[in-house]
């Protein structure tokens, strides 16, 4: 299962990197702007799945059980990774002060919305292609991708998020394997996997799009009421602790 998996994500994969955004990162035309607002949009994607992995485990059923442990496992990996794209974006001469309390781009809110409808509205082990396509694009096309943003001047410090995924995915990797031999019995478990890859790449695609054009933009996607009630604190609170 997992051989005929990694199979199927390599045309997903080779879609992805001639995407448009790909191609304006492996020209060269790139502004650290742009890297900039693509953190920002990373950082709110990130901090959701660490949750989102777990959640996926309520559906196991008999012996997929034995994976929660490993499920909750990676999930804790991945806790505080969203701060490394905002280190990232700071080192880089970014402000990142407000972010956590902003709201994402639409378009990033569409690729979190789309996972979490995967696993409630569809067979949840489609959640797999979403996670497969996140841990599976850094690892095989990492090294190519750092090469590109060195040429346009973003140094290994500003680099952080992306050297760690193509160092811990690897193991992530592993598991994968692990997930898929264990939890795919059939070719309708496989498809539903693929067609996972090729919606979260599109809507990652699209997420990269909306990043780009919002540098010379400046979308205000207004406060994330929640996450500001949850730090209790109010926009007001915020513009005078960043003043």
């Amino acid at each position: 299962m997992f051989t005929e998996l990694k199979n199927r994500f390599e045309p997903v994969l080779g879609k992805f990197l001639s995407s448009p955004p790909m191609a304006h990162l492996a020209g060269g035309q790139l502004t650290i702007d742009e890297y900039r607002s693509i953190l920002k949009q990373v950082y709110y994607y990130v901090r959701e799945n660490p949750q989102l992995q777990a959640l996926a485990t309520v559906y196991f059923r008999g012996r997929q059980r034995d994976l929660v442990k490993n499920f909750y496992q990676h999930a804790t990996s991945e806790i505080g990774h969203e701060q490394l794209a905002l280190n990232d974006l700071v080192t880089l001469g970014g402000d990142a002060s407000d972010i956590p309390y902003k709201n994402p781009l639409p378009a990033t809110t569409a690729l979190t919305a789309y996972a979490f409808y995967q696993i409630y509205n569809l067979n949840p082990l489609g959640y797999l292609g979403y996670l497969f396509f996140l841990e599976f694009v850094p690892t095989q096309a990492g090294p190519v991708l750092t090469d590109h943003f060195h040429k346009i001047g973003v140094k290994d410090n500003a680099l952080t998020f992306l050297r760690d995924h193509i160092e811990i995915d690897q193991g992530h990797n592993r598991l994968m394997e692990r997930y898929a031999e264990s939890l795919l019995r059939e070719d309708a478990d496989l498809d539903c996997v693929e067609y996972a890859m090729l919606t979260t790449s599109h809507l990652y695609e699209q997420m990269l799009t909306s990043a780009i054009r919002d540098a010379h933009e400046n979308l205000d996607t207004g406060w994330n009421w929640e996450e500001l009630e949850a730090d209790q604190v109010s926009p007001a609170e915020r513009a005078s602790e960043v003043a």
